[in-house]
């Protein structure tokens, strides 16, 4: 680097930032000969960038349609005072001190075809021909979705019937009856969804496995059109359903994995990230759509109890899934999220977003105990049959297509 031998940089341990928080670290410049240096400059940013591409056929000039938005969130400048015989061998030293806006900003996120990338920035000039030194070190910045709140603590329940016909459209093969329930509408990774479920086969024909599945919806918009992706998060797999058999479940756990949080109304135009739990009963070929009911869900930042939580004492360093955890704020644990099926590969130089590989961290509750109206089910003894349903996490990749099948 022409006599700058090293750039590195210290954020005194902290990962995650709320709004309205401190962001404090030093810059650290390593020099082993006289540096040429024009000028020394930091940065705070916080944006989201969303960019994808589609084929255009019918574009004579054969490239594909693009499309793009962006959003800044703050962009905090530091000019550092530079010596005018430049940078003498030795080591530099260059504070920080920046601040969280307070305004409503979208979450750190990484998705397939957007990100919202919160980092700190160093730009060292130098005159030609060399170029100038830039480093980058991502940070988390985690909004306040607070699900420790009355609204979210409701259960909820919801039925659906369908007739289905002999075949091909002809004849009756009688109904299908499912009732669904979730504990609540708010949840926070780490904690279990508790999933009940009451499915009568009343018809002439099997039918495949139920299965109760978290799905992860994005919407990401550019140049005013829309391109949404659903991943399949966790499925919960049940037993096939013979004719004139009745299945249930009763609270049945299905864990929230550490994904990013639910994106609040408003915090961005780019980029909607929003999950549901779909529970499905597939029914007999030429009978239409699978029986579906979705119960829109909160993945928050801010868990259940969390008021309570604050005068325990601290939680292991491990959960029970061997997740390594964080405690960053003394009240809340964070740990790394789940990395996406496919990483964003775009980057801007004009609007300062760079191409950084950097995995989000997000909030996540270590050794989980519901207290919602739902109790855990009970552990099976050595005597007892298997249980009707199993628990599948997908693992290559994290987080598959919810077309396909666990």
């Amino acid at each position: 680097m022409s006599g700058i031998s090293s750039v590195t940089f210290d954020l005194k341990g902290k990962e995650v930032f709320l709004a309205g928080e401190k962001v404090q670290g030093t810059w650290f410049v390593n020099v082993n000969s006289t540096a040429k240096v024009n000028f020394i400059t930091t940065y705070l940013i916080g944006a989201t960038y969303v960019e994808w591409r589609e084929t255009n056929l019918s574009r004579k000039d054969f490239e594909d349609d693009e499309f793009k938005s962006h959003e800044l969130y703050t962009r905090q400048v530091t000019s550092h005072p530079v010596n005018g015989d430049g940078l003498a061998p030795g080591k530099y030293k260059y504070p920080i001190n920046y601040q969280i806006p307070k305004d409503k900003m979208h979450s750190s996120f990484e998705g397939r075809h957007g990100a919202t990338r919160w980092f700190i920035k160093i730009e060292i000039g130098r005159p030609m021909p060399h170029s100038n030194i830039v480093k980058y070190k991502c940070f988390t910045y985690l909004a306040n979705v607070d699900i420790d709140q009355p609204l979210y603590a409701k259960s909820i329940s919801k039925s659906q019937e369908r007739k289905i016909s002999r075949a091909f459209g002809i004849g009756d093969a009688g109904a299908i009856k499912l009732t669904a329930s979730i504990d609540r509408s708010g949840y926070c990774p780490g904690e279990w969804a508790l999933v009940t479920l009451d499915v009568t086969n009343g018809t002439t024909k099997d039918l495949d496995q139920p299965s109760a599945a978290l799905i992860q919806e994005v919407e990401f918009k550019g140049n005013g059109e829309k391109k949404i992706t659903k991943e399949c998060i966790r499925n919960l797999v049940g037993t096939k359903l013979s004719k004139g058999k009745q299945l249930k479940w009763n609270n049945q756990k299905l864990t929230i994995d550490p994904v990013p949080p639910t994106s609040l109304l408003r915090s961005s135009y780019c980029i909607k990230c929003s999950y549901y739990i779909e529970i499905k009963v597939p029914l007999p070929f030429c009978n239409g759509e699978d029986i579906k009911i979705k119960f829109p869900i909160t993945i928050g930042t801010v868990p259940q109890n969390h008021k309570e939580r604050q005068n325990k004492p601290s939680p292991p360093s491990y959960d029970g899934l061997n997740i390594p955890v964080t405690d960053l704020s003394n009240s809340i644990t964070y740990t790394e999220q789940k990395k996406s099926k496919s990483c964003f590969e775009y980057s801007s130089k004009t609007l300062e977003f760079p191409k950084i590989s950097y995995t989000p961290m997000t909030a996540y509750v270590v050794e989980y105990t519901p207290t919602a109206s739902g109790t855990t089910p009970p552990t099976p003894s050595k005597n007892q049959a298997p249980p009707d349903y199993s628990t599948v996490q997908p693992s290559a990749p994290p987080f598959p297509s919810s077309a396909e099948k666990s």
